[in-house]
């Protein structure tokens, strides 16, 4: 059954791969529906339906990058995205589909094309259904309905999209992942964990998944998740809760680096970062020891990040601009109070392991399109 489900959709890879933009008849399936172009106009705008008449528009911004756009009788953005957010049209090694990124750069849903009606769509949603997602995630693209539907916690999610990199060989900083592929027979660290290189399949999945997890709730019983500390209260979920957090960020860290401070610097990181940062901000330091060069690339500090700035720092003007579930954005103004500098500057943050915890840093100062964490996954070929 497993090698009959991975050739039946390396065939519809294969196939799909002819295809070089979107083509007025094409269909994406996206896990639960199947959308049909059923409209370009000037070549740039693509207007999609499914039976169940729901909708998604795109306006072509470059080759191979969208966006959503409000469409005809559709009040709401769907997939519980925003207008605005980018759709990347994924043309390479025998793939093609689409990809909704969130505005840090993860993808949230894919949407594969496919030959197939409404009713096969449904059977090879099924057929997928059947293989474990141990054994899929690095050779099927995963979706998040079968996420939903096949995995049940948040430390499971953790565990799968870690699982893409333990294949490779990745060498692990946290001792949990350590401990726990340890176990597995297959596994074999590398030496270096640049020499790495994903496909654009394992690629997108370990994005999916960790907007999955994003969404999803600590599970206060896993211990490497929590740290023993059990989940807030829904009340935490709010935009003060929010803002409080990031002043608390901003105080915890003009007391670590005041002068006769003895505070350690890497603490910052293990109580205000999420755990994937970290686990970027550690492969980063692997790959390169003359942190300098690293703060060139990057526009970060060597202890902390803090955007090259000095202490003391003060975050003025904490606008919470978006809050759904288990993931906030917000902007602030960021003034160097020594010198009188300033910049805007735009946090996204996780709820995880009980609290609210920085998951990217956008500058706009150093470049309005990208992100510290995504210009740090680049650096380490992720």
């Amino acid at each position: 059954m497993k090698k009959t489900i991975f050739l039946m959709l390396s065939f519809l890879a294969v196939i799909s791969a002819q295809a070089q933009t979107i083509r007025l008849g094409q269909k994406f399936w996206d896990g639960e529906s199947l959308y049909t172009v059923k409209e370009i106009r000037m070549g740039k705008y693509v207007y999609m339906t499914t039976s169940q008449d729901n909708e998604l528009t795109l306006e072509k911004v470059k080759e191979g990058e969208y966006k959503i756009i409000p469409s005809r009788q559709a009040d709401d953005c769907p997939f519980g995205a925003e207008f605005g957010w980018k759709v990347q049209h994924i043309r390479q090694e025998g793939e093609n589909f689409l990809a909704i990124h969130k505005p840090n750069g993860d993808v949230m849903w894919t949407m594969a094309l496919t030959t197939n009606n409404e009713k096969q769509c449904e059977e090879m949603q099924e057929m997928m259904g059947q293989e474990e997602p141990w054994n899929a995630v690095n050779g099927i693209l995963l979706n998040r309905a079968y996420l939903q539907s096949h995995v049940a916690t948040k430390s499971e999610l953790r565990l799968l999209r870690n699982k893409i990199l333990a294949y490779h060989g990745y060498r692990f900083q946290s001792k949990d992942l350590q401990d726990y592929f340890g176990k597995v027979s297959w596994y074999k660290p590398g030496k270096d964990n640049n020499a790495i290189k994903l496909n654009i399949i394992e690629k997108t999945n370990l994005q999916l998944i960790k907007s999955e997890e994003a969404a999803r709730p600590d599970d206060p019983t896993d211990e490497s998740l929590s740290d023993g500390v059990e989940a807030a209260p829904h009340e935490d979920w709010t935009e003060e809760a929010v803002a409080g957090q990031i002043r608390k960020y901003f105080d915890a860290v003009n007391e670590t680096f005041a002068e006769g401070s003895n505070q350690n610097p890497f603490d910052l990181d293990k109580r205000f970062y999420s755990t994937y940062w970290n686990e970027v901000y550690d492969a980063v330091n692997d790959k390169e020891s003359n942190v300098t060069s690293v703060e060139e690339r990057l526009f970060v500090d060597d202890l902390h990040w803090t955007a090259g700035m000095e202490t003391p720092l003060e975050a003025r003007d904490i606008k919470v601009e978006l809050l759904t579930g288990t993931t906030a954005e917000a902007t602030l103004t960021l003034v160097d109070v020594g010198h009188g500098s300033r910049q805007k500057v735009i946090l996204s943050l996780d709820y995880e392991r009980g609290i609210w915890r920085i998951s990217n840093w956008l500058e706009k100062s150093h470049d309005p399109s990208g992100s510290i964490l995504v210009k740090m996954e680049k650096y380490i070929g992720l």
